[in-house]
């Protein structure tokens, strides 16, 4: 999807602290005007090394998570607090993708003067091409109407909350709703014995990854989102735009910036299997809608690129 004319330069390193050198190198020979990263280490990476790499260069930011999560999680706790506090503030800008991000990282690092928010696009007119091809295997898990269809996507990993997920449909106890689980990672068997030990396997099934989630999306009743925390959820953008419904948990990171002011999504009170139970519940009670495509349209890619050019164009 990158255009041709987009120069790439693969520096061969599957390590951060490996790619600093060649970094650098790249920067000193190409001297670009500006220089983006997004990715919460590598930023941290290029703040300690700034002082090495051209002095001409605006260098921006992109936080990708709750920062406060992502520490208490970590082994280096005090460390890392370290680091975010008294480099991060070197950065030109850091651009967060919601207003928890933004509120969260300004006080760790004591300062907001160079954050800045900006949420994350999503491509309604891309999604809505794919939404109408045709899939033997979407179709057959779809065929019954008379069952209460939810989707969920994401890595396979603790911070997707995907056990808390099970958890919640096991306790609604409704023999009508079907669980499809979009997505691979390192808790694929962990889940699949979590569903056999709740006997939910005629009720929910992991696919794997899924090239054209979107699919999926469109034709379930409702997406839940079950995770801890985000950074900015897109998925729950995309199933928007698909006109589903969303079911989710309060995670930090823009969920509920995003649900909130939408009628026909339902938040969670806790980040618990008890509270996302109820809060199903309280959407199979209400009878299956649609969500309308203006409830999108804060997020749509010409409004957020705009942002993003005024940015690296300093109007920001």
């Amino acid at each position: 999807e990158i255009p041709s004319d987009v120069k790439i330069i693969d520096l061969n390193s599957k390590r951060v602290r490996k790619a600093i050198p060649k970094i650098i190198s790249n920067l000193w020979h190409h001297r670009p005007q500006i220089v983006m990263s997004t990715l919460g280490h590598l930023n941290i990476a290029i703040a300690l090394f700034r002082i090495l790499m051209p002095k001409n260069i605006r260098f921006i930011a992109r936080e990708t998570i709750v920062v406060t999560e992502k520490i208490k999680r970590s082994k280096h706790k005090k460390l890392w607090k370290f680091l975010y506090r008294f480099y991060y503030p070197t950065f030109d800008k850091i651009i967060c993708q919601s207003r928890d991000m933004l509120d969260d990282l300004s006080s760790i690092i004591g300062v907001n003067k160079n954050l800045v928010l900006i949420n994350n696009p999503v491509d309604h007119e891309g999604i809505k091409s794919l939404i109408n091809i045709k899939d033997p295997i979407v179709e057959r898990f779809f065929c019954d109407k008379s069952y209460i269809y939810f989707v969920a996507a994401g890595r396979l990993i603790k911070q997707k909350g995907f056990e808390l997920l099970i958890e919640a449909i096991s306790l609604t106890n409704n023999p009508k709703i079907r669980l499809a689980i979009l997505g691979h990672g390192p808790l694929e068997k962990r889940l699949n014995s979590l569903i056999e030990y709740h006997n939910l396997e005629e009720q929910i099934i992991l696919t794997g990854y899924q090239k054209n989630p979107y699919l999926w999306f469109s034709k379930a009743d409702a997406f839940i989102l079950s995770s801890y925390y985000e950074g900015f959820p897109n998925v729950v953008l995309e199933s928007l735009s698909c006109g589903t419904p969303v079911i989710s948990t309060p995670a930090p990171g823009g969920t509920k910036e995003i649900l909130e002011p939408i009628e026909g999504c339902y938040l969670s009170n806790k980040i618990t299997a008890g509270s996302l139970k109820r809060a199903i519940s309280e959407f199979i009670n209400s009878g299956r809608h649609r969500i309308k495509n203006d409830k999108i349209s804060p997020f749509k890619s010409e409004r957020i690129c705009k942002e993003y050019t005024n940015i690296f164009l300093g109007k920001k």
